[in-house]
């Protein structure tokens, strides 16, 4: 009983890391009807040309998201903003960015920036700027990356880094998120990887790995990856369950669903592993393999084949 109650635990814990770095203060608004209350601002998407709400109004603001209002003079109105210290979500998407604004460097206690789709972002000259700033997330979604500075390591409180929508393929790059020693979760998704840099194998402090919606059919070693819980590689090229999964010494849940998956091999019956939750929906597995997957992974506390083909 005790057992069951712990594995239910983690699987609400492990099903719901995709929502860590979820933050409320109260009701968003979007509109000019702000008073000094206010803690989120969200004028996104607006089409704006001035800032359209009076600063000193915005004595309490926590949250603020100006993305898409590409006519705005963002320098000039986080330089306005007369408490700085007090924001900790800025959100400054699609936005033709070539470098975050220093006045950024006076949001002491900012722990979520997304720079997403701001393609022309020179990232080492941003991070000279966000370096000294207790960051836990950075979302960097949609820059076209094709590799990583080295100065990313000196983002050492970031906890949760957004790479989807990239092309980020360079050995070089892993090596140095490797250094991250508190990095929780790392996002990869989109990347239209082939092939995954054997480098991400030094990655041992990451728990969650995002490597679905690639071109992935094999896995290099991930053995180095000792920390890691759950792995989602969904809508890749995968055509059995890769053998590499067994070296994770930590591995709990594995996501599988939308491959080409239409075998298991063997070695799952012979090797000791940690992992205890598979899903395989979405894969073209024979009756007979699913039957032999029951009786080997009988333990697994999930095991799912749906399929609505």
């Amino acid at each position: 009983m005790i057992r069951s109650i712990l594995l239910t635990a983690a699987l609400c814990v492990l099903l719901s890391s995709c929502s860590t770095y979820t933050t409320f203060y109260g009701e968003t608004v979007t509109t000019t009807d702000v008073d000094i209350k206010t803690r989120r601002l969200d004028l996104s998407y607006q089409n704006l040309k001035e800032f359209p709400v009076a600063v000193e109004k915005l004595q309490a603001l926590r949250m603020l998201n100006l993305s898409g209002n590409t006519e705005l003079d963002i320098p000039a109105i986080l330089a306005s903003l007369p408490y700085p210290d007090k924001l900790e979500v800025l959100v400054l998407d699609s936005l033709q960015l070539k470098k975050i604004p220093e006045a950024v460097r006076d949001f002491k206690n900012i722990k979520q920036l997304s720079l997403a789709y701001n393609p022309a972002l020179d990232l080492e000259k941003t991070i000279a700027v966000i370096e000294e700033l207790p960051l836990v997330f950075l979302n960097l979604k949609g820059n076209q990356l094709t590799k990583l500075p080295k100065e990313i390591m000196h983002l050492k409180a970031l906890k949760d880094l957004n790479l989807s929508y990239n092309e980020l393929k360079d050995e070089n790059s892993y090596t140095y998120l490797s250094q991250m020693s508190n990095l929780y979760s790392l996002w990869l998704d989109h990347n239209t990887l082939e092939i995954l840099p054997k480098t991400i194998g030094m990655l041992s402090q990451i728990r969650y790995l995002y490597i679905d919606h690639n071109k992935l059919a094999t896995l290099p070693d991930l053995s180095g990856m000792k920390n890691t819980w759950v792995v989602h590689a969904g809508h890749n090229r995968f055509d059995m369950v890769p053998e590499q999964l067994i070296g994770m010494p930590g591995l709990f849940l594995v996501h599988l669903n939308n491959n080409n998956i239409a075998t298991i091999p063997r070695v799952y019956s012979k090797e000791k592993y940690t992992m205890m939750a598979l899903i395989l929906d979405q894969n073209p597995l024979p009756e007979e393999e699913r039957l032999w997957a029951e009786k080997t992974f009988k333990k697994f506390f999930l095991l799912s084949f749906e399929q609505s083909f």
